[in-house]
């Protein structure tokens, strides 16, 4: 399979997590789900690498502690809090923020410098928003920010990546879901969250759905990210892994059976355009 058909299953695969996790956490717990999908993930991903005899020495332990703890344990943690309270079609909405949220943080964290078509993504962004809320505040409920704290979670994770001058590479994605996992299992054990029952219980379709969805998915994700990082470069990779609100999106259509509104499609839609800006612009500039 080429590269950009594997690129495109990613991004299928990636945003049809979000479907998956708003259906089994009719039956699963938040916290539960989230140890379950990082379990089978990390799973995935060490047979990997033993299959392709790749070394598990990892230098950066403290660093990869830090990244593990933002970009897994608080991330999984907040965005399962949040996917819980909002509509797969609002999930869509804020994972398609990411980029913008990205910018922001780069700017402030990184002190990247910032052009003309970054500022009008965000501003284009910030409209989507308010459109999707129909310009009431009060339609703000805890899942939003929930979600939105998950995601800075997870830029944080990023930053920090570039902050220490890390190679992203199969180790450190491999202790980065390690010791988010042992910090889920640490948060389970005390707030006595080990639902074993409804782990047991179970449908065999469901489990099909969280292993290869989600467990394998992400692992097929984050193979991919890498072996096309360094075929395409990261303009490219990043640009159709931005395609996975889009699969959210129409999926919530088709499998919540959430119903298609004007307020929604025109807040997709712009954003959709400010991803376009930021990249086009990246790509200028590179």
């Amino acid at each position: 399979m080429s590269l950009y058909y594997r690129l495109l299953l990613a991004s299928l695969f990636w945003g049809s997590n979000v479907i998956v996790m708003k259906i089994l956490l009719n039956d699963i717990s938040f916290l539960m789900l989230a140890l379950l999908r990082v379990w089978i993930s990390l799973l995935c991903l060490s047979v990997y690498m033993l299959y392709k005899h790749i070394s598990f020495h990892y230098q950066y332990h403290l660093k990869g502690l830090l990244i593990g703890i933002l970009g897994i344990y608080l991330n999984f943690v907040l965005t399962f809090m949040g996917m819980s309270e909002v509509s797969g079609q609002n999930n869509a909405l804020m994972n398609a923020l990411a980029p913008v949220v990205t910018f922001i943080l780069s700017v402030l964290l990184l002190h990247h410098k910032a052009y003309k078509y970054d500022y009008i993504a965000l501003i284009l962004a910030i409209l989507a928003f308010l459109i999707s809320i129909q310009f009431d505040f009060s339609k703000i409920n805890l899942g939003f920010i929930y979600l939105f704290l998950g995601m800075i979670m997870y830029m944080l994770s990023n930053v920090c990546i570039q902050r220490f001058q890390l190679k992203h590479c199969f180790q450190l994605i491999f202790y980065e879901l390690l010791y988010g996992f042992i910090f889920l299992m640490i948060h389970s054990y005390i707030i006595d969250s080990f639902e074993m029952h409804s782990i047991v219980n179970l449908s065999l379709f469901h489990w099909l759905l969280l292993i290869i969805i989600s467990g394998a998915g992400f692992a097929f994700i984050q193979i991919t990210y890498m072996h096309s990082i360094n075929e395409i470069g990261a303009y490219k990779t990043s640009f159709y892994l931005s395609l996975n609100p889009l699969v959210t999106y129409i999926e919530s259509i088709i499998f919540l059976q959430e119903s298609i509104d004007v307020v929604h499609l025109l807040s997709f839609m712009a954003i959709l355009v400010s991803i376009y800006l930021i990249h086009i612009h990246a790509h200028n500039i590179t």
